[in-house]
């Protein structure tokens, strides 16, 4: 079967996911997100601007992890917190001392630790004036996005479409929101697609292919989808990804009927438990395969 996107599920989807609305996605982020928490760690220690920095760094080199990708931030968060809460920062060499000395100690890391420290070391060089004008003032993030996005890019010599690209910017913006802070980047940037957003992608049927890892292999389709989608939600993609990724491995480790009562459990966080069921069993429809 090749892949093509099903319009007549993305209006459906898009109906439901109305209902959540930006703040919806954005108070599960508060609540629920381990990665926006573990930012939020590092941000109270070292502060926001600072905080962009490590952000970013550590996304550019946050694959192929031997962790979950929440235990990855939370092993940062508790690298910053014991090397920062009382050794303040002094420049921006100190930020890329510590982001290497994570990547040495941190398990997760442990597939091409030398190649991601490389990586990192690369990233700085090539990006170290966007960095300094981050430290003085972060809401450039929030002025001119799609530049930031093209810096990164560049940078790294990869398409903006890119999903290590899309979570990077992800990731800044996490360090930078406060809890319960309605914030949206102003940025149409297509969705990251990992594992459980391919998931997601699949078991909604917003696009037909014969697995879910087809969708990883060849994520074009399911940006698109899930981009129109966004449009249609009001919803940005980097919020919509936060959604997807709370929920999307259900379809893909438990039965449907057990995902769709645990994706009701999370989504009744925001909404009533009538309504979140109604949609939970409305936007997962088949297992992933």
């Amino acid at each position: 079967m090749t892949q093509h996107i099903d319009y007549e599920r993305i209006n459906e989807v898009s109906i439901l996911l109305k209902t959540i609305g930006v703040e919806g996605v954005i108070k599960l982020e508060d609540t629920l997100d381990p990665q926006f928490k573990a930012l939020k760690r590092i941000s109270r220690v070292i502060g926001k601007n600072y905080a962009c920095i490590y952000a970013l760094l550590v996304a550019l080199v946050s694959y192929k992890l031997t962790m979950r990708g929440e235990e990855w931030w939370e092993c940062l968060a508790e690298v910053i917190e014991s090397r920062r809460l009382y050794n303040p920062l002094n420049s921006l060499s100190d930020v890329l001392s510590d982001v290497l000395w994570f990547i040495d100690n941190c398990r997760g890391a442990a597939i091409a630790r030398e190649a991601r420290k490389s990586r990192v070391v690369k990233a700085f060089r090539e990006l170290r004036g966007f960095l300094d004008s981050i430290v003085s003032d972060y809401s450039y993030v929030y002025r001119d996005p799609q530049g930031f996005l093209r810096l990164i890019s560049r940078a790294l010599g990869a398409e903006e479409w890119r999903k290590t690209i899309a979570f990077t910017v992800k990731m800044v913006y996490y360090a930078t929101r406060d809890p319960g802070e309605v914030k949206t980047i102003n940025l149409n940037i297509p969705i990251p697609v990992d594992s459980r957003v391919a998931c997601a992608t699949f078991s909604s049927m917003i696009v037909k292919t014969r697995s879910y890892r087809d969708l990883i292999v060849n994520p074009r389709l399911a940006q698109e989808a899930w981009s129109i989608v966004s449009r249609e939600t009001g919803i940005p993609t980097l919020n919509l990804d936060t959604l997807l990724w709370l929920t999307g491995w259900a379809p893909r480790d438990l039965s449907l009927e057990d995902a769709r009562r645990v994706v009701a459990n999370i989504l009744s966080s925001i909404i009533g438990e009538d309504n979140a069921y109604k949609i939970s069993s409305k936007l997962y429809i088949v297992k992933c395969t």
